[in-house]
């Protein structure tokens, strides 16, 4: 049978698989999906009161690794064997694609979707509907090893190509791009493109045009809606007023 501490609290219709294993302190509610071979509120102390909370509608994928002291917001998605260390925050309608490893002390909000392979170092914040593509590494030791953590910030709606290695504190604008094999040391303002290495500023997102057409692919809201609210180009022009 599957291993479940007599004090997680789990809510209803939900399916874990015989071989994941949930521990104490674990909060699961409705709906949710566990796959193979899971540690769900794993741990590094010998004795914590800290919580695990597991919202509506999520899905976990098989071998994924979650501690304890961290939340999973509603009809999130966890690829297969993605770990996620304490005190991360994700919230609603996240994607966290197969192998990625999200280490702890991190914001990741909702409708962001990171694809494989992900790499998010502690003190990260990626905000809403932004979209790291595979390979992406956000660090954050300025002068390693040390103790210093210096976060990322991803703000809404930014683009982030595969293989980009984004340096510690730097800061990607709202509704930027950021090109694939770009090595980020300095920060990107809103609605810009960025590549490179060394990476350089290369002018606004409108100067990407979509293959075989005169028209300008950015922002992506104007042409990709999948698994977005209907009001997604409202949402875009709100979040434009609070970054620009």
């Amino acid at each position: 049978m599957t291993n479940i501490s007599k004090k997680a609290k789990i809510g209803k219709n939900v399916t874990i698989a015989n071989s994941s294993r949930i521990s104490g302190n674990v909060i699961i509610g409705d709906n949710v999906t566990i796959g193979d071979f899971c540690l769900i509120g794993n741990t590094s102390e010998n004795k914590t009161s800290k919580k695990l909370i597991i919202k509506n509608g999520v899905k976990i994928n098989s071998h994924s690794i979650i501690y304890l002291d961290s939340e999973i917001g509603e009809n999130s998605v966890i690829g297969h064997r993605v770990l996620i260390r304490e005190k991360t925050k994700i919230e609603n309608n996240v994607q966290i694609g197969s192998y990625s490893d999200i280490e702890g002390y991190c914001e990741i909000l909702s409708y962001v979707k990171l694809h494989s392979n992900v790499h998010v170092g502690q003190h990260s914040k990626i905000m809403n509907y932004a979209w790291l593509f595979p390979y992406v590494i956000l660090t954050n030791d300025p002068i390693p090893p040390s103790e210093i953590r210096e976060g990322v910030i991803i703000e809404p709606f930014a683009i982030v190509c595969t293989r980009t290695t984004i340096l510690p504190g730097k800061k990607i604008g709202f509704g930027s791009f950021v090109g694939a094999n770009s090595l980020v040391n300095k920060n990107l303002k809103s609605e810009m493109i960025g590549s490179g290495n060394p990476f350089k500023e290369r002018g606004s997102i409108n100067l990407i045009k979509i293959p075989g057409k005169n028209e300008s692919a950015y922002p992506w809201h104007s042409r990709f809606q999948k698994d977005y609210p209907k009001n997604i180009k409202e949402i875009y022009e709100n979040f434009r007023k609070k970054f620009i």
